[in-house]
C-alpha cells in the first residue's frame, strides 16, 4: 500500500475524527489538497470507509472555474462518489469578496448537509495552511488565544467540521497524486502576492524554511503544544468564571475581589478569553493593554466591538452592550449586509454568518422583511418549544429597569420577533440560516 495511504489510515486510527458510520460531506475545489484527501478517503479500508460525498463551489471568478468543477466531477463519477456543485451569483463589484465568498461557500455546505442528512464537513487543510495562518495570526494580533492556529476538528451546522491533513504537507499530497496519476487544478492566484498569506507562503516561509528546513514540524508540534496548554488554561479560566462572574439582565458583571490575587496580566487575559468564549470577540494587543489600564483605575470605560464595552465600578466589571438611542417614532427598514444609520448615528448591518455567537441567531429562512424598532404593547416572543411567552413578562423576570425597557429595541423579521439586545433571540432549532446583527462598525 502507498506510504501515504497507509500514515492517512495511521491518522485516522489515532484520532476520532470519524467512524465508519458517519455521513461525510467533502469539501473539494478541484485542486491538490482536496482531491488528494478525497482519494485518501475513498482508499480507506472497510472498517473505517464512512460514506462520502463531495461539494465543489463555482465561484465564477477566473476563466477556468468552471473547468475544474468538470474535473471534480469526473472524478466523481468515476469513483461513483455523489456529487454537489453550484455557482456564486456575484455582482462584478465585490467589497470584502473573501469574507462574502467563505459565507457562500459555508452557507451551501449547510444546506446539503442538512439536506442530505449528513453529519461531518471534511477540509483539507495541510501543514502548510497551518504554518501561513500561525504567521498571520502573530503578525495581526499576537493574541495567546490565536497562537493555536487552525484547530484539527470543531462544531458546524449540524454536525462538525473535520480537518484531517494537519500533519501532511502540500508536496507530500502532490506528490502522491503524481503517483496515483490523478489530475488536479492549479489556481494560479496562488502565486501572485496579492493577499497576505500569498506573500508569506511564496517570499516569506521559503526564507524560514532554508533557515530551517524543519519549520513545518516545529510549527506542527507549537501549535499541538499550544492548544493543549489552551485547553487547560481555559478550564482553569471557566472554573473561576464560575466564581467571579454573575450574569445579568444585558451582559454579566464580574467581581474584582475574586481576582485581586492574580497578576494584572493574567486577570487581562482572564477577561480576554471570557469575552471571545462568550463574545465571539478577539481583543487585540492594544485593546489587552487598554484593559489593563483600565484595571488600574477606579472607574472607566473601553470600547470592546460590535456595540460591546466594559465599565469599571471600583471592585466591578460590568460587560454589557453600549445603549442604542433611536427614535421610537418611526420603524427603521433594513435589508441584509447593507448597514443603516439609527437615529442617524449608529450604524447597524444585518447578515450571514457561518459561526455561532452572542449577537447572532437563526431563524427559519431568508426574511422578506427586515424591521427595527422599538417594542410595541402586546409584543410576544417565541420560545423553543413554540409556544410564545409575552415581552413584558420577560422583562420583568428578567428585572430589566423601566427606563431601560423604553430604550430596548427589537429586530422583527417577516413579523417576528428575532433578537432583542441581552433579552432575547429567536429560539428555533440550528438552520442553515444562520444570522448576525452588527453594531457601531
Amino acid at each position: 500500500m502507498d506510504q501515504t495511504e497507509l500514515k492517512f489510515i495511521q491518522q485516522i486510527k489515532n484520532k476520532p475524527f470519524f467512524t465508519a458510520q458517519d455521513r461525510l460531506l467533502v469539501a473539494v475545489s478541484g485542486g491538490s489538497d482536496s482531491l488528494a484527501l478525497l482519494a485518501l478517503l475513498l482508499k480507506l479500508p472497510a472498517a473505517l470507509k464512512a460514506h462520502v460525498e463531495v461539494a465543489t463551489v463555482d465561484f465564477d471568478l477566473r476563466a477556468h472555474s468552471s473547468q475544474e468543477v468538470e474535473l471534480v466531477r469526473h472524478f466523481c463519477a468515476q469513483q461513483q462518489v455523489p456529487f454537489h456543485t453550484t455557482v456564486w451569483q456575484h455582482s462584478s463589484n465585490l467589497k470584502a469578496m473573501e469574507v462574502q465568498a467563505r459565507i457562500f461557500r459555508y452557507n451551501f455546505f449547510a444546506e446539503l448537509m442538512h439536506q442530505y442528512h449528513l453529519n461531518k464537513l471534511v477540509t483539507a487543510h495541510q501543514n502548510d495552511d497551518q504554518v501561513e495562518t500561525v504567521l498571520m495570526k502573530l503578525i495581526r494580533s499576537g493574541s495567546f488565544w490565536e497562537s493555536g492556529g487552525i484547530l484539527p476538528q470543531r462544531s458546524f451546522a449540524q454536525g462538525q467540521l473535520i480537518r484531517p491533513l494537519l500533519n501532511f504537507s502540500k508536496s507530500e499530497l502532490m506528490d502522491y497524486l503524481q503517483r496515483r496519476h490523478i489530475k488536479f487544478a492549479v489556481d494560479e492566484s496562488n502565486f501572485q502576492d496579492i493577499t497576505m498569506r500569498n506573500r508569506l507562503r511564496n517570499e516569506v516561509i521559503p526564507l524560514l524554511q532554508a533557515e530551517n528546513p524543519h519549520l513545518n514540524q516545529h510549527v506542527a508540534a507549537f501549535v499541538e503544544q499550544q492548544q493543549t496548554l489552551q485547553k487547560f488554561v481555559q478550564a482553569y479560566f471557566q472554573n473561576l468564571a464560575q466564581q467571579v462572574v454573575q450574569s445579568q439582565a444585558q451582559g454579566w458583571q464580574v467581581n474584582l475581589l475574586g481576582l485581586q490575587k492574580l497578576p494584572p496580566l493574567m486577570i487581562a487575559l482572564f477577561l480576554q478569553n471570557f469575552i471571545h468564549l462568550n463574545l465571539n470577540l478577539e481583543l487585540n494587543q492594544q485593546q489587552l493593554l487598554q484593559l489593563q489600564q483600565l484595571l488600574a483605575k477606579p472607574q472607566g470605560h473601553l470600547d470592546v466591538a460590535k456595540g460591546w464595552g466594559l465599565d469599571k465600578f471600583y471592585q466591578r466589571l460590568v460587560i454589557q452592550p453600549q445603549r442604542l438611542p433611536f427614535n421610537s417614532s418611526k420603524e427603521l427598514f433594513l435589508k441584509l449586509d447593507q448597514p443603516i444609520l439609527a437615529n442617524e448615528q449608529q450604524k447597524i448591518t444585518i447578515k450571514q454568518s457561518t459561526q455561532k455567537s452572542a449577537s447572532s441567531f437563526y431563524f427559519d429562512h431568508l426574511p422578506h422583511q427586515i424591521v427595527l424598532r422599538t417594542r410595541h404593547a402586546g409584543d410576544q416572543v417565541r420560545l423553543f418549544d413554540g409556544h410564545y411567552q409575552k415581552l413584558k413578562k420577560r422583562l420583568i423576570d428578567q428585572k430589566i429597569p423601566q427606563d431601560q425597557r423604553e430604550q430596548l429595541w427589537v429586530l422583527v423579521f417577516d413579523g417576528q420577533i428575532v433578537w432583542i439586545p441581552g433579552v432575547y433571540r429567536y429560539q428555533v432549532s440550528p438552520t442553515p440560516y444562520l444570522f448576525e446583527i452588527i453594531i457601531g462598525e
